[in-house]
């Protein structure tokens, strides 16, 4: 019995290189473009006269183990439609981890960035403004996994005399929507 386990296991061991290299890369079925869009909604605004500040956060994936996607545009839409930002005037914001920003819009192989609302929201807004939605249009040189984009809506105490930012209330995840993969 011990020289069947022992050639078992002797197997699985030598067949770990026949299996090949462990990189994110296309499979059968993935999503594939050169160039997309995607669309996020958001929110950056207090409530219960500025003693809650509602914020988010926009988390962008590039899951591609050997190509970078560049970050092209960001534009940011009011409720009513109206533009509120465009990186092409005010320049890509930097993100709260370094990894982008004015100098820099590309998003290297297995690299995550994270945008703040309020790089891109010039001040919280008025019930009249919000939500938003924020589009950002991506590229790559080949055919490369998708841009992964997500936001994370934040609810937090909020100091309204000093503005100070406090303990977090509420926290929502959601997935951003691509709207045109090319």
């Amino acid at each position: 019995m011990l020289r069947v386990k022992t050639y078992v296991s002797l197997f699985a061991i030598l067949s770990l290189p026949l299996s090949g290299p462990v990189m994110a890369g296309p499979s059968e079925g993935e999503t594939v473009a050169r160039q997309g869009v995607i669309r996020c909604g958001g929110n950056h605004f207090l409530r219960l006269s500025g003693a809650e500040a509602h914020t988010t956060f926009y988390v962008l994936r590039n899951y591609n183990s050997a190509d970078s996607i560049s970050i092209d545009r960001m534009i940011a839409f009011e409720a009513d439609g109206s533009v509120l930002f465009d990186s092409n005037v005010s320049g890509l914001p930097p993100t709260t981890n370094g990894i982008l920003g004015p100098t820099d819009n590309v998003l290297q192989p297995n690299q995550t960035a994270q945008f703040d609302s309020s790089a891109i929201v010039p001040s919280f807004l008025a019930q009249t403004d919000r939500p938003i939605q924020l589009e950002i249009r991506w590229s790559a040189a080949d055919k490369v996994l998708i841009l992964d984009v997500s936001l994370v809506r934040l609810g937090r105490q909020r100091d309204a005399a000093t503005g100070a930012i406090q303990v977090e209330r509420s926290r929502m995840l959601r997935e951003c929507t691509s709207i045109s993969l090319r």
